[in-house]
């Protein structure tokens, strides 16, 4: 978790102790540290304090072992109010807070706020998009869709907690020679059927006959290269092969006629891209994904061009021989040059890029614009930033690519033009299916729509929470059946903690929290400590784009919760110690709901 200072203190409690803290430490410190510049990080478990304080940096001003500086400006603190000892810790310099005076506070702030626990307004007045998705029309979303999906749409969420204005974009490559091979496919062997005559849904219809083409294409490919009597590691096979297939030849056609407004093409094109946008709704409303605005690369892949000759004009692009615009980005720095114009005046997909990110900013004022995109484009979006900053736009260092590592099949990379990808609707079937057993176990009696309900919660939150609990740069083996697990680092394992914890709570029916809340057990503590940094932890993930650090943090808390309730009563405790129990574990349910929430993963009541 990032440090407290005086500019990253979120929530009521947390601003007051750090105040009160980072006040003693100054002064202790003899005027080398001012208020303002006290960093506090929590403190090992171990050492039984809760804040800690380094005094390396002391060193130097004092011409003193960090260790000495610990101990005296320990003793320069005397327990009060707020503080019940200061104590050294070799270079560290620890404090142990009176719980009697946090307590109440902290949990009083959690059950008060609701809803809105962990929200702040560090973020206002950002305008910020979160393009994420961006899918091909020519196949169905698969599981590295998902992973960028859940991991934009998470991010959005806790930008949004942080009082920014976050606009979720997502932008359709819906031309190219890919969509004309789908195209042809369906003029060849279609046979006039649709989605609804097939059975199927409209962007999985389209995907066989991407698949199809490949298939078709292969044949063509094996029949020429026994015609022409060519060995398979025969140089160039592939570019000569291209340069002679009559599918190709032909689905490159089709493209041209489409480029040029050719009635029959634009109805095709229409007619199946249509079936690929029902077929997306139905996966993104199964997911829980919603979009602002959808931008079309039909719309913009013209684009760009006007910027690029006028950055020519200007001597920030220069002409190739062959006449190609290029960005000499080797002058500005490390980056190699990059061609942003083909000799021939058309296009690159660099050119509508440069096209978009001009659009984005005109169009709603934005502070920041994040894509979501996987580390394969690393590079090209090192170039796509450094570009835009060459051509001087204001807004170029607003710009972040939020980068995630690939995910898997167990048996290597996922390849749509063979068909072997994992379809996100049969993965969140089959995540379903696993729920719907896992939960059939543990509750035998459980049958109809609230099982299957309950199975699709269960299931999404196990695919969901297994993508954010890692770094978003790690790349992923996906397992479905180890993400299920009710115990462990899972998303399950959290909706179970939050359902017991819920049961609890109606089960001890009317109660209110004592005046003075008893929790003397060193666990309870600890649970409070964890409720109280939530704000904390919230604000940090949205400001480093990491819901892992989000994700950590609730399975953290929740494994307190769980040794909490396995080691000591609630229900049946005697009051005072029955209310404050049930006040903690509300506190915690606040957070854990909360937490929940911005990790769009459905907090259940029962499990």
């Amino acid at each position: 978790m990032k440090a407290l200072t005086h500019d990253f203190v979120v929530g009521r409690t947390l601003a007051d102790v750090y105040g009160h803290v980072a006040a003693a430490i100054a002064g202790a410190s003899r005027g080398a540290v001012a208020v303002e510049d006290v960093a506090l990080t929590p403190a090992p478990s171990h050492t039984g304090s809760d804040l800690s304080f380094r005094c390396f940096e002391l060193a130097r001003q004092w011409k003193k072992n960090p260790a000495e500086i610990a101990k005296e400006m320990a003793a320069a603190i005397p327990p009060d109010a707020w503080i019940a000892r200061a104590v050294a810790a070799g270079p560290y310099l620890n404090v142990e807070l009176d719980r009697d005076a946090v307590v109440p506070r902290a949990v009083a702030e959690a059950r008060e706020a609701g809803d809105a626990y962990g929200d702040s307004d560090r973020e206002a007045g950002e305008v910020v998009m979160m393009e994420y998705v961006s899918p091909n029309t020519n196949k169905p979303l698969h599981l590295g869709h998902l992973r960028n999906g859940v991991l934009g749409r998470a991010v959005a969420n806790l930008l949004a907690s942080q009082g920014a204005r976050v606009l979720k974009t997502s932008i359709v490559n819906d031309r190219g020679i890919h969509i004309a091979k789908s195209m042809l496919a369906y003029e060849r062997w279609g046979e006039g059927a649709t989605p609804e005559s097939a059975g199927v849904k409209g962007d999985r219809f389209v995907g066989r006959l991407y698949v199809r083409f490949e298939q078709e294409l292969q044949k063509e490919k094996e029949t020429w290269r026994a015609e022409q009597e060519l060995d398979k590691e025969a140089k160039d096979l592939d570019e000569r092969f291209n340069e002679s297939s009559r599918l190709l030849a032909a689905a490159r056609d089709l493209l041209k006629r489409w480029e040029a407004g050719d009635a029959e093409a634009r109805a095709l094109w229409e007619r199946m891209n249509g079936w690929v946008y029902a077929g997306f709704k139905e996966t993104y409303d199964r997911l829980g994904l919603d979009f602002d605005k959808h931008y079309y690369e039909s719309e913009i892949y013209e684009g760009g061009k006007e910027i690029i000759f006028a950055a020519v004009e200007k001597g920030i692009f220069k002409r190739a021989p062959n006449g190609a615009v290029i960005a000499p980005l080797s002058e500005h720095g490390k980056l190699q040059d990059k061609a942003v114009l083909r000799g021939d005046g058309t296009g690159l997909y660099v050119t509508q890029d440069i096209h978009l990110a001009a659009i984005k900013f005109k169009e709603f004022g934005l502070t920041r614009s994040l894509y979501c995109i996987g580390s394969e484009q690393d590079y090209y979006m090192q170039q796509l930033f450094a570009i835009l900053k060459l051509l001087g736009f204001p807004w170029a260092d607003g710009l972040y690519h939020l980068s995630y590592g690939m995910v898997y099949l167990p048996e290597g990379k996922m390849k749509s033009r063979e068909g072997r990808v994992v379809d996100a609707d049969d993965l969140m079937d089959g995540m379903r299916q696993l729920a719907r057993e896992a939960i059939r176990e543990r509750f035998p009696d459980l049958e109809g729509e609230e099982l299957d309900r309950r199975a699709m919660a269960i299931g999404l939150a196990a695919m969901t929470f297994h993508f954010l609990a890692v770094g978003k740069d790690t790349e992923i083996h996906f397992d479905p059946a180890s993400s299920l697990a009710f115990e462990g680092k899972t998303g399950p394992y959290l909706q179970y903690a939050y359902a017991r914890v819920s049961s609890i709570l109606r089960k001890a029916g009317d109660w209110q929290p004592p005046e003075t809340l008893v929790l003397g057990e060193d666990v309870e503590w600890r649970i409070l400590v964890q409720v109280m940094l939530f704000p904390v932890v919230v604000a940090d993930a949205a400001e480093s784009y990491d819901p892992m650090r989000l994700s950590s943090y609730l399975i953290e808390l929740a494994q307190l919760v769980n040794t909490f309730y396995h080691d000591h009563p609630v229900l049946q405790s005697g009051e005072p110690v029955r209310s404050s129990r049930l006040a903690l574990l509300a506190a915690f349910r606040v957070v854990v709901g909360n937490g929940l929430r911005l990790l769009a993963i459905e907090a259940l009541e029962e499990m």
